[in-house]
């Protein structure tokens, strides 16, 4: 299906759906991967994610395209398949610590790229899928403008916020991105009540600096009553054969070892914010 028509007004552009998940979100869950990012960061392992329209890819000599146009409709019935997997609403969704996240039943996590580029396609999907009792999370970079945050607030029940370049200059030169924008949105997100984890990539020459530590600190200083937990996650090369695919170059950076992270997660501990070191 190409852009245009009744039929794309009622699409979603992705590259994966991902079922069975474990580590998307609580319990066992259906990921889906949407297609289009705000950020060009130096580190992407999803590069098939970063445009907003379908690449042609080749790969171990195959051709292939990186994104579909799947209706909404279709959507939801794929992910509902799995609801017997999610587990039953037990309580209320709208958990205040990291001790209640178990509680929460499995379900459909959006990701990307960045998910909530389409987040107003998403909303037949989400209206389908809370009518059926599924709890849904989404994985953002917050880079996205204030009204598609406003429905994901609407209608997503749990956040993972990603914290990355902190620096207004570096933020845009690295990762293409506006650090006021982002700032923004995380207040808005996080002043909104809605359950949120924050996620923050650990790369070496990007993020890893003692300046960098610091900005995250303080950030999560200002927002620690209202974060349920950070996860740490360490950057990884699993990307490199998809950038091979597209003909782009493949990211390079300094890897950043056990002891560092455990550092790195010694100097939040202070903050009395639950904190995971991960790698996704």
């Amino acid at each position: 299906m190409e852009p245009g028509g009744k039929a794309f007004e009622n699409s979603v552009l992705l590259t994966n759906i991902q079922r069975f998940s474990l580590h998307d979100g609580p319990g066992i869950r259906t990921t889906v991967f949407l297609k289009g990012c705000s950020l060009r960061c130096p580190w992407c392992s999803n590069p098939e994610n970063l445009s907003g329209v379908p690449q042609a890819y080749t790969k171990d000599g195959l051709d292939g395209v990186y994104g579909e146009y799947m209706a909404q409709d279709a959507l939801a019935e794929v992910c509902l398949r799995d609801k017997g997997f999610y587990g039953e609403k037990n309580g209320s969704w709208d958990i205040k610590n990291a001790g209640e996240i178990s509680s929460l039943p499995g379900g459909v996590t959006f990701s990307g790229g960045e998910c909530l580029l389409q987040m107003d396609r998403l909303v037949p999907v989400c209206e389908t899928l809370h009518r059926n009792g599924v709890h849904i999370a989404a994985e953002t970079c917050l880079f996205v403008q204030p009204s598609a945050l406003g429905l994901a607030i609407k209608y997503i029940d749990f956040f993972y916020a990603d914290v990355k370049i902190l620096d207004e200059t570096r933020c845009r030169e690295e990762e293409k991105g506006d650090l006021k924008l982002y700032l923004s949105n995380l207040g808005m997100l996080l002043d909104s009540g809605r359950p949120v984890a924050i996620r923050i990539p650990v790369i070496g020459g990007y993020t890893d600096g003692a300046g960098d530590r610091r900005a995250a600190r303080d950030l999560m200083e200002k927002y620690k009553r209202k974060i349920l937990k950070i996860e740490l996650v360490k950057g990884h090369n699993l990307g490199e054969e998809k950038y091979r695919s597209l003909g782009m170059p493949v990211p390079r950076y300094m890897d950043v070892d056990d002891r560092q992270m455990e550092n790195y997660r010694e100097e939040l501990s202070g903050l009395h914010i639950p904190v995971e070191i991960c790698r996704i």
